[in-house]
């Protein structure tokens, strides 16, 4: 009954992960994709308060919360782009014939992320500062809508990076569990001695 059980499970499984696989590929190619996206999510957040009149959570905060709020946006996304450069360091120092082969499929796609990372990182932290130098004393005069798209194209990015940092953790994972070929010959010599001289004691 288990069996059975696993089986539809794994059929279940490699017909979500083929309808899925394209647009994760296509998503994974394409970095500017994130533009849309975050821009669609405060377009819907500007049609909520807008249209509904609600939802504008920042716009009832005082001045002092405001650039409190703007000040540690900006010091988490510089964060995130110090996180990206050390999985670039990763990356890089990364020899073995996993990463090699991943290097050689997807180099150019695993660049134009990792620039792409870092750029739109940066435009969000100036993004920050621009929120904060154009706040007014009575009203935040847009700014929070100036840090609302930083933050939505900060979050896309991260998103973007664990994704990058978690394929070439797996690839380095796959390196250190694959056994190469003169550790399985170490191995395999003493068990082939310890059999000669016990034939020979026989």
């Amino acid at each position: 009954m288990s069996r059975g059980r696993w089986v539809v499970r794994s059929e279940w499984d490699t017909l979500l992960l083929n309808r899925f696989q394209r647009p994760l590929n296509v998503w994974s190619d394409h970095p500017a994709i994130d533009l849309p996206i975050a821009g669609a999510v405060v377009g819907a957040h500007a049609w909520i308060v807008y249209g509904e009149h609600v939802g504008n959570v920042i716009h009832w905060t005082n001045q002092g919360q405001r650039l409190a709020l703007y000040a540690a946006g900006g010091t988490v996304m510089a964060l995130i782009a110090g996180f990206a450069g050390t999985a670039i360091a990763q990356y890089g120092s990364s020899s073995g014939p996993v990463v090699t082969a991943l290097r050689s499929a997807h180099g150019k796609a695993i660049r134009r992320n990792w620039l792409n990372i870092t750029k739109w990182l940066l435009v969000s932290t100036i993004l920050c500062l621009a929120a904060m130098a154009i706040d007014g004393e009575k009203s935040p005069r847009g700014s929070e809508w100036v840090f609302e798209t930083a933050l939505a194209l900060s979050i896309a990015k991260f998103v973007r990076l664990l994704f990058l940092f978690g394929l070439i953790m797996s690839s380095v994972d796959s390196e250190v569990n694959t056994p190469k070929n003169g550790q399985k010959a170490a191995t395999a010599a003493p068990s082939r001695r310890g059999t000669s001289r016990s034939q020979r004691s026989q």
